[in-house]
């Protein structure tokens, strides 16, 4: 079958001035935002845990896991839980993979070469169920492509077998489903350079399903036709102007065919392709967008039977709704203010409310990974704890994330303010538990920070030790050998070990007069304040302890010492204290301890 493209050489910016069709603004509530990973960039919407409600699953391509955020039920987010993927997740999608009623997750894993297929419990929580090799997964989406009842995980990547991936057509690669959860890699077909997203549909009606994929370093869209029996044509490819980023495919002139609309981040534009119901396309449309569009969704926002359109960009905080004229053209464009570099945006109705709403994953933000902003009135009045003639669930500051405003929450006592700042007490660093914050405490003098880090001395250090019993703890005393054992628990001077600084330890001190032989390395013993030199400073430290050692001197002895559950060292078991590690005892050795088990 000879397949064709047409795409019109003229192309028509549209700006709304150059219009006179008029039209009812998309009414949203405040801005909502949430910490997820690092540099988020892709998010999907489903309900994870059965509870009837829109969840949020966000790829952080920072952290290589995905953040997987719990609805309230309200359309708050208030709780989270990340699950590692593989490394660099640049998205997330699923569907139910192994038919057991919950909703699976995918994710390409960019650096790390693999898609990853993450097995839901049921209840939200995620485990690595597989994952399959492929050269730098650059999207993956979830379709049934083969028509088999089960839903396949499609990828586009690069050909590992080219001698120049990043420079050479690149692949479309089904991971073909056998209905338990577990893929096959099914035949590949090429398609243009580096490609960026990509959708399926049956394109032209005749009951297969066919792909489109955007290709950012070759310009183009590969147009990919099912054949049936797991079998593809050669990409067709539509040559454009500028870098496809992001496409998505519907019937937005209600002709009952599939349309195209992707966004082009090189030049800045929102593409419209019409399908003449034979995969046949013309682009009758090119408007400007904002700064590095990125993605695209479609939905119908204002309820009026057609398909809208959701554009993001990552080098704007000003979001594009672009509303549907009927015809399956955009004339008329809406701002929504969604700041932290939006990456991938989806429609979903989060508050159950019948009204679709917007989310995003925000690559440019640490601690708002992810956006929400709901359709409504803040000033429908629905509930207004404070009277203030705002809606409760668009007031903010909501510190705690219930969708109540902070100073209802006080006054209504659900939150206790002993500090009486205007901020609940929840919402601010309470390190030792014991409902007051640390804040107030170290201002008030009711504990204790001797080493004036703004840190209760309790939180500092889990094993409160004080080896010489004077009342400061271990980590503030002075530790002039810097071994993190206090010198009032030690005889450093003691060198003969007899238990007395004496003459014997004079002259074993100014044997070693001079600079420390192994620079850089461990000080010598007689190196009482480690500066790397045996001179005149150790020799008055020897005189200062000169006599009988204390009866504090803690006896030499270490043991495997694990820090921050990585690294060992051997260290006394006040010294492993000081640092926070965890000790195995006296004589026990490194060499024998594995401080990733800890973790």
């Amino acid at each position: 079958m000879h397949i064709y493209m047409q795409v019109l050489e003229l192309q028509v910016c549209i700006a709304v001035a150059m219009f006179s069709v008029s039209y009812a603004e998309v009414p949203f509530e405040t801005l909502r935002q949430y910490q997820t990973g690092l540099y988020s960039t892709g998010i999907f919407p489903a309900d994870f845990d059965g509870d009837g409600d829109i969840d949020l699953a966000v790829a952080n391509r920072g952290t290589n896991d995905v953040s997987i955020m719990f609805n309230a039920g309200n359309g708050i987010f208030s709780s989270r839980t990340n699950f590692s993927t593989g490394e660099v997740p640049r998205y997330v999608h699923g569907g139910d993979f192994d038919g057991d009623g919950d909703i699976d997750l995918c994710t390409p894993d960019y650096i790390g070469m693999t898609e990853t297929v993450l097995e839901n419990d049921g209840n939200g929580n995620f485990t690595i169920s597989g994952q399959y090799p492929l050269t730098t997964p650059a999207f993956s989406w979830v379709d049934d492509i083969d028509g088999d009842g089960y839903l396949d995980i499609l990828v586009a990547h690069w050909d590992g077998d080219a001698d120049q991936p990043s420079q050479s057509p690149a692949k479309f690669t089904p991971l073909l489903n056998n209905g338990e959860g577990t893929f096959v890699i099914g035949p590949s077909t090429m398609i243009g350079k580096q490609p960026r997203g990509g959708a399926s549909a049956d394109l032209n009606g005749d009951g297969i399903k066919d792909a489109v994929i955007a290709n950012y370093w070759s310009s183009s869209l590969s147009v990919i036709i099912g054949l049936g029996k797991r079998q593809w044509a050669d990409e067709v490819s539509i040559q454009l102007s500028g870098q496809p980023r992001y496409l998505i495919l519907r019937d937005f002139d209600s002709d009952d065919d599939i349309d195209i609309a992707a966004v082009d981040k090189g030049e800045d534009h929102l593409w419209i392709f019409h399908n003449d119901g034979a995969a046949n396309f013309t682009l009758v449309q090119t408007s400007n967008t904002n700064a590095i569009p990125h993605s695209i969704d479609s939905g119908d926002v204002d309820l009026d039977g057609d398909v809208d359109l959701i554009v993001s960009h990552v080098g704007s905080g000003q979001q594009l709704l672009f509303i549907n004229d009927g015809q399956g053209l955009f004339p008329n464009s809406q701002t929504v203010i969604m700041m932290g570099g939006p990456a991938e945006v989806k429609f979903a109705d989060v508050n159950n409310d019948g009204e679709l709403d917007i989310v995003t994953a925000n690559v440019n933000e640490e601690d708002r990974g992810t956006s929400v902003i709901m359709q409504g009135s803040c000033d429908d009045l629905i509930e207004d704890c404070n009277n203030n003639g705002i809606e409760d669930i668009c007031e903010l500051t909501d510190c705690n994330v219930n969708g109540v405003p902070d100073d209802c929450d006080i006054s209504s006592g659900d939150s206790m303010d002993y500090d009486l700042d205007g901020i609940p007490d929840e919402c601010q660093v309470d390190c030792n538990e014991n409902q007051i914050p640390d804040e107030y405490e170290l201002a008030h003098g009711l504990i204790t920070d001797c080493n004036e880090n703004d840190i209760p001395d309790d939180c500092d250090w889990a094993v409160m030790g004080d080896c010489d019993e004077d009342g400061l703890l271990d980590g503030c005393e002075v530790d002039l050998n810097e071994d993190f054992i206090p010198d009032e628990c030690q005889c450093n001077a003691d060198f003969s070990g007899d238990g007395l600084v004496g003459v014997q330890d004079t002259i074993i001190l100014i044997a070693s007069w001079g600079e420390n032989p192994v620079p850089h390395g461990d000080p010598v013993d007689e190196d009482l304040n480690v500066d790397n030199y045996v001179d005149v400073e150790d020799l008055l430290l020897l005189i200062i302890a000169w006599g009988d050692c204390s009866k504090y001197t803690l006896p030499d002895e270490v043991g495997a010492c694990c820090v921050q559950f990585q690294q060992c060292f051997e260290r006394h078991e006040v010294g492993c204290a000081v640092v926070n590690g965890v000790y195995f005892g006296d004589d026990t050795e490194c060499e024998d301890i594995d401080c990733s088990a800890l973790n």
